[in-house]
């Protein structure tokens, strides 16, 4: 089927995108009611009513949602959205799951952090985890969820849970992937999603690497299916940070790693590296631009998107409790 209409209406809402000096006066902002009046001048203007009550963050959900929403309306394979929200989708298994394993202890269930971003109603998510009623669980989460709580059971480790749906959840990327790949005879999608588990591995990395995580023991925490074997993500784990960009210089992922050099604070680098990873992410599909029928402009789109909503994050959050406006300058990603 032709993208040339979707891809053309994509164009045309590139339009709405906010732009690098929108997000400089934002983040210059006296007050977060200010920030909120600005947002008020923009697509988000449909949202900002009540923001300073309800949290910035349903705000820039509701965008997200809608965008989603919208894009489904013309994309001729819907698979390429849902392949986006699939993410979210796992999140809030886990967010359920754990609060499952609190009420199990003797706590109680707490569900604030659900999204509604993802693909699957998260009511849907309820009924089946709580009651057990596996089988009617997506993404053949039926199989894998007795094998969360046996894990929780033997080790009380939330992290091994979210490894295990961590690597449940790339595989099923990887399947969706591969099925459009066939479908739509063009591999780029499949490539993505091998270089986003790239990604996590190395952004897991890191934060393992802070924690004071050694070769073998952060060795099950990397995930298959990357164009990075994860023995090569674990051996990082015994060089200085600033060296793993140019260990990982054949690959195109390394490049991205580099900013990790001449850094000190450990706080920073973990956040530049994210930050580096995630506009990575969008650069190995921005060749699609130049092409007026390429599937993968979907993504990229979805893509810029959840960056716009990042910065938002941040700019909203330092303006709301006063924190250093320069270091959430260098935060900020600049798509456009």
């Amino acid at each position: 089927m032709s993208y040339v209409y979707a891809v053309a209406r994509l164009r045309s809402m590139e339009n709405r995108f906010l732009d690098t000096s929108f997000f400089s006066r934002l983040i210059d902002s006296a007050t977060l009611d200010d920030a909120l009046k600005s947002l008020g001048e923009t697509v988000y203007a449909q949202w900002a009513a009540g923001a300073s009550d309800a949290g910035f963050d349903r705000l820039i959900d509701s965008e997200l949602l809608a965008t989603c929403d919208d894009l489904k309306r013309f994309v001729p394979d819907k698979e390429l959205v849902d392949l986006c929200r699939m993410p979210y989708d796992f999140n809030n298994v886990k967010v359920i799951l754990k609060s499952l394993f609190k009420v199990r202890e003797g706590g109680e269930r707490r569900y604030d952090l659900l999204s509604k971003l993802g693909a699957v109603d998260t009511e849907r998510l309820i009924t089946a985890l709580e009651g057990e009623e596996y089988g009617f669980l997506p993404y053949c989460l039926g199989d894998v969820v007795p094998q969360c709580w046996a894990l929780w059971d033997q080790t009380k480790d939330p992290r091994r849970v979210e490894v295990l749906l961590d690597e449940r959840l790339f595989a099923a990327m990887l399947e969706l992937a591969r099925g459009l790949e066939e479908k739509l005879k063009n591999d780029a999608v499949t490539r993505w999603v091998e270089h986003k588990i790239d990604a996590e591995n190395l952004r897991n990395a890191v934060r393992l690497r802070r924690m004071g995580y050694d070769f073998a023991a952060a060795s099950p925490f990397f995930h298959k299916g990357g164009t990075i074997g994860p023995d090569d993500v674990a051996k990082l784990m015994g060089e200085p940070l600033e060296s793993w960009g140019k260990a990982l210089s054949h690959t195109g992922i390394g490049a991205a790693l580099e900013v990790s050099q001449d850094r000190v604070d450990a706080q920073v680098t973990l956040s530049e590296i994210s930050k580096a990873l995630d506009g990575y992410l969008i650069r190995v599909l921005e060749k699609a631009k130049y092409s007026a029928s390429a599937p993968e402009n979907v993504i990229l789109y979805l893509l810029r998107k959840e960056e716009e909503a990042r910065n938002l994050r941040i700019a909203l959050v330092c303006v709301a409790n006063g924190l250093n406006r320069e270091f959430a300058r260098r935060l900020l990603s600049h798509g456009r």
